[in-house]
């Protein structure tokens, strides 16, 4: 199952983010991503996933796009998509709050 989402982020005040932050903000979406998945499904219980993250501050808000890629054993009989829509939920939920913290004025 692929599932694909992207959210504009605008925070007032968020200051400029240089390549070192945006390297950062994608390290951290990365963990979060893997953290939110495994508190879903256990690591062992995935054939694969992929996680592609692409973040755009050359307009005036940042952008963020996390892409999703998961493949479960048909044996577990999960939704797929739901665990993904969740993961992405919670994900987006705490780099709101990691951006308002570390990169607000």
């Amino acid at each position: 199952m692929k599932s694909d989402d992207s959210t504009n982020i605008s925070i007032v005040g968020l200051r400029k983010l240089s390549e070192e932050d945006i390297e950062f903000i994608s390290k951290e979406l990365y963990d979060l991503v893997r953290k939110f998945i495994g508190k879903r499904i256990q690591n062992r219980n995935i054939d694969t996933y992929d996680i592609s993250i692409d973040i755009d501050n050359s307009q005036d808000d940042l952008r963020i796009e996390i892409d999703i890629s998961l493949n479960l054993p048909p044996r577990l009989s999960l939704d797929e998509e739901k665990i993904i829509n969740d993961t992405l939920e919670e994900t987006f939920a705490e780099v709101d709050k990691l951006l308002k913290e570390k990169f607000s004025n």
